[in-house]
């Protein structure tokens, strides 16, 4: 710690974005070369093809935080946001027989106005963003409980299925293919936009942004409804891939995306963020999910596992925070 103290800012600062930047991949190959070891078929490419999968809702998901958190905000809510969205869907879809693409319109909209509401609660009330979303988060669950009343809806029409379960070209998975293009446009979006750049402002520093004469309050709301866009896009694609949905769908959900987030080097205070980091974060997940049952790991064990990676994922945040950015 005494040498890193001494070292200059700029040389510390440097030391800081080459680990955000060589981090996480260096761990997922660190992990994917352990996971080989224990399990050979772990390399398999059906296997790879298959973690890669897993990971595209929390991809998805991972976009949106990462502007949000790079906004030095926070969202607890996406998971039962999601789960409000697709129950609404599927009620439309089952119950009243709604085409699919007005039902994918209007569940859209849910979710962009639901992240809207989070927004100008936090910039129009001034609550806290982890109060206010952690709030929506319960409220939001028993909406979802209220409104199926424990139903389960499934055996959606082809058309849906297939975005969770087709094939591009018959070679590439449809799910990934989506993510990929979210992650495409959402790095235009946080890398070469004025949005992007307002984003980290703010996350940097708010005031000195609003003196600029940045609307920061506009900006902010604009996270969580990009936020709440995603999160139902991503439940559309996620009912796709199950055949379901129901009220206890996306449970803990936003934890595995935060934790995604962090583990891909954007900063839990704000700032700075990597739309490339937070994919190789939800693969690093991903990853160690699928190894761990591949090595016959129980269930239980598994969440101890991943929530030890989030803690130690946290701590090296606030490390990097501490030694290499003052």
């Amino acid at each position: 710690m005494k040498r890193l103290s001494s070292m200059s800012r700029e040389r510390r600062t440097q030391i800081g974005r080459f680990m955000e930047k060589v981090g996480p991949f260096t761990a997922l190959v660190v992990l994917a070369v352990i996971f080989t070891l224990v399990n050979p078929r772990f390399i398999l490419p059906m296997n790879l093809v298959n973690v890669i999968r897993q990971a595209a809702i929390y991809i998805i998901l991972a976009v949106g935080m990462t502007f949000v958190i790079t906004g030095a905000g926070i969202d607890l809510s996406i998971g039962s946001m999601l789960a409000v969205c697709t129950c609404v869907a599927g009620a439309l879809l089952k119950d009243y027989g709604w085409p699919l693409v007005p039902v994918i319109f209007l569940t859209l909209g849910l979710g962009t106005g639901i992240g809207l509401i989070n927004g100008l609660i936090i910039t129009r009330l001034f609550l806290p963003p982890f109060i206010a979303t952690l709030g929506m988060m319960v409220a939001l669950r028993g909406v979802a409980l209220v409104h199926s009343s424990g139903r389960i809806y499934h055996a959606f029409p082809t058309s849906l299925l297939t975005l969770g379960r087709g094939m591009i070209f018959g070679v590439l998975p449809a799910p990934i293919a989506i993510a990929f293009a979210v992650v495409f446009i959402g790095y235009i979006l946080f890398a070469w936009t004025e949005f992007g750049r307002y984003c980290m402002a703010i996350g940097g520093n708010k005031e000195a942004t609003r003196l600029a004469g940045v609307n920061i309050y506009r900006f902010e709301t604009l996270n969580y409804a990009l936020m709440g866009f995603l999160t139902a896009f991503a439940g559309i694609v996620l009912m796709g891939r199950i055949d379901s949905a129901q009220a206890i769908i996306g449970t803990n959900m936003e934890i595995h995306t935060i934790a995604a987030v962090i583990i891909g080097g954007t900063s839990l205070f704000g700032g700075r963020g990597s739309i490339g980091g937070s994919v190789i974060g939800a693969v690093i997940l991903a990853v160690i999910a699928n190894g761990l049952i591949l090595a016959g790991v129980s269930f239980f064990w598994q969440q101890v596992v991943t929530g030890l990676i989030i803690i130690l994922a946290v701590t090296l945040s606030i490390f990097r925070e501490r030694y290499f950015y003052v």
